[in-house]
């Protein structure tokens, strides 16, 4: 069975709805045409570009210049292949970003055979790291690998991708988000204050920058566990929206996964009889995605009707609707269809 009909794509994808990041334009790639025109050479990594990350930031000190990190799928990603084959892999661009960027490559593909010792060992934890959640991302960083913009797949060709990095560059690193992670990143490790004075910074700036810096949010919760601090009551989109997001997207891999595993077992089975498989074992599971749904409404609650919080809450009970209107609630037809 090819990869791209399993049932726990169809599960996943629902689950991830609300989260998925993917390129800047609408229309999609089939994962088919991305591997079909992907070419299969040693390595995945193009011609001039690094894929060693640690080597690439003494690079960009040592020449005065920034990092330009693509973080890619080259082997099932179809806005990932794309940009590669419209604006990486064209005559003349890597020398021409090459005079202000440092280009780095951080691939994620399937066949891993492609990636150096190098890559295989970082380019997960980069991944996780800079919680890239869509591909492709790129990140335009400092030699501290410090993000001050993003972009992704533009359309356009080289040129107009290089006037985008101009454009982005020049104001990226005057945004409240950068300079608040400079801030941050001089608050000494060892003070004895430091969540106090991450607090300080954090607690003024717009949720936006807050979400940029959210490792150092993550580590003022922790120094906060019980809230008696004062400090966690300050950051109710950490502490409510993203752990219930994290619990959803587990949920959804458990399910799907264990779906996945059930139908299997029957062996090769038409679409027909897989989505009805997919809804009777589904239906195990109408209560405890209901339970779920009912937090979910719970929590809006607690935030402004227009927020970005309400919006991300609201896009896990539509995930949920649509998997209780297609599985759980729909009624079986009558007669098999032709």
């Amino acid at each position: 069975m090819k990869k791209n009909t399993k049932i726990i794509t169809a599960l996943a994808l629902a689950a991830l709805i609300p989260f998925a990041v993917f390129a800047n334009e609408n229309s999609g790639v089939p994962a088919e045409k991305a591997q079909a025109e992907a070419a299969t050479p040693k390595t995945s990594t193009p011609q001039g570009w690094l894929d060693d990350f640690e080597a690439a930031k003494k690079q960009a000190k040592a020449e005065g210049k920034d990092l330009l990190v693509a973080f890619s799928g080259s082997d099932w990603c179809g806005w990932c292949v794309r940009l590669e084959k419209e604006v990486f892999s064209q005559d003349g661009f890597t020398e021409a970003v090459s005079k202000s960027f440092v280009p780095v490559y951080i691939d994620n593909p399937n066949d891993t055979t492609r990636l150096s010792a190098v890559a295989k060992k970082q380019n997960g934890a980069l991944t996780m790291r800079y919680r890239i959640e869509g591909f492709p991302t790129v990140l335009l960083m400092d030699t501290n690998g410090d993000v001050f913009a993003q972009t992704g797949y533009v359309s356009g060709g080289p040129e107009n991708y290089i006037e985008n990095l101009k454009k982005i560059t020049a104001t990226g690193k005057e945004t409240p988000e950068y300079k608040a992670q400079k801030l941050l990143a001089a608050i000494p490790e060892n003070a004895a204050d430091r969540a106090a004075q991450l607090d300080a910074v954090l607690s003024a700036l717009p949720l936006k920058a807050q979400r940029f810096n959210i490792d150092y949010v993550e580590e003022i919760l922790k120094a906060d566990p019980d809230g008696k601090l004062g400090f966690r009551a300050k950051y109710p989109y950490f502490t409510v929206v993203i752990p219930l997001q994290n619990e959803y997207k587990t949920m959804m891999f458990e399910i799907s996964k264990a779906a996945d595993d059930e139908i299997k077992k029957s062996g090769p089975v038409d679409k027909y009889a897989r989505e009805k498989m997919l809804a009777s074992f589904l239906r195990n599971y109408a209560k405890r995605l209901g339970d779920f749904r009912d937090r979910t409404e719970d929590a809006k609650k607690l935030f402004p009707k227009n927020s970005d919080a309400v919006r991300e809450l609201g896009e896990i009970t539509q995930s949920i609707n649509y998997i209780f209107l297609n599985y759980i609630d729909k009624a079986e037809p009558k007669t098999t269809p032709n």
